[in-house]
């Protein structure tokens, strides 16, 4: 991913944008969005950062480390690190051995409609929000130089392949509108550049393991898929 420079209102960037605290009254980090723990390595250059709190930074260490074996445990269909196919997720296993016993007594077996067994794992679900919020409240501040404040007012999180057709094509349309950005932020950038976005206007961060796209329609509604296996939509108001 290409570095862009904004133009937006630093004052929107004052506050760290979890906790609402003043960043020049507390020790800050740089904080990678989307967390670098989702992506592969090599990792993308020029990344994008946002400045945060460092407590809330850390906060999300434990979630995120949760978040990327819990969803290489689903693609690999089990918990054991032997056999993962997502790098990161084999390393967390394998490190953790608690989080490997908890992510494998998630695994559920039950029945089907047509009476045979079906295994599933059934996630720690606050965990799994906690970390689609924390990107998504990256992603609007870093592409629209402006703070997704409060809770979000909607949120989905769901596997693409569970999704209907029809629900598959709304998704995956992703329409800015007939206005634009504000002026200097860097999502106006992109829309003008095409730097890092498709025709059909998703962000790719990693090809195949991570894209996004923000959209202000007098909402902030922050989508992305992860892996082409999960998809997350964020929405606040304004």
């Amino acid at each position: 991913m290409k570095s862009r420079p904004d133009f937006v209102d630093e004052r929107h960037k004052a506050w760290c944008i979890h906790c609402g605290e003043v960043l020049a009254s507390v020790e800050t980090n740089l904080d990678h969005v989307p967390s670098k723990s989702i992506l592969d390595r090599p990792f993308p250059e020029n990344l994008p950062t946002i400045s945060i709190c460092r407590s809330c930074n850390t906060s999300f260490s434990n979630d995120e480390e949760y978040f990327i074996a819990f969803l290489g445990s689903v693609l690999a269909g089990t918990a054991d690190p032997d056999h993962q196919v997502v790098e990161r997720a084999e390393k967390a296993l394998r490190r953790n051995l608690r989080l490997q016993d908890e992510i494998g007594t998630q695994f559920r077996v039950e029945k089907d409609t047509a009476g045979n067994d079906r295994g599933a794992f059934v996630p720690d679900i606050d965990r799994i929000r906690n970390v689609v919020i924390k990107n998504a409240r990256g992603h609007v501040l870093f592409e629209h130089g402006q703070p997704a404040r409060g809770k979000p007012v909607h949120i989905t999180i769901e596997p693409l392949q569970i999704l209907t057709t029809e629900a598959i094509r709304s998704f995956e349309t992703i329409d800015y509108g007939p206005g634009w950005p504000e002026v200097g932020s860097r999502l106006m950038s992109r829309l003008v550049s095409g730097e890092d976005m498709r025709a059909d206007g998703w962000v790719i961060v990693q090809p195949n393991v991570y894209r996004f796209a923000v959209v202000d329609n007098g909402q902030f509604v922050v989508r992305t898929v992860i892996r082409e296996y999960l998809a997350t939509e964020v929405v606040w108001d304004r």
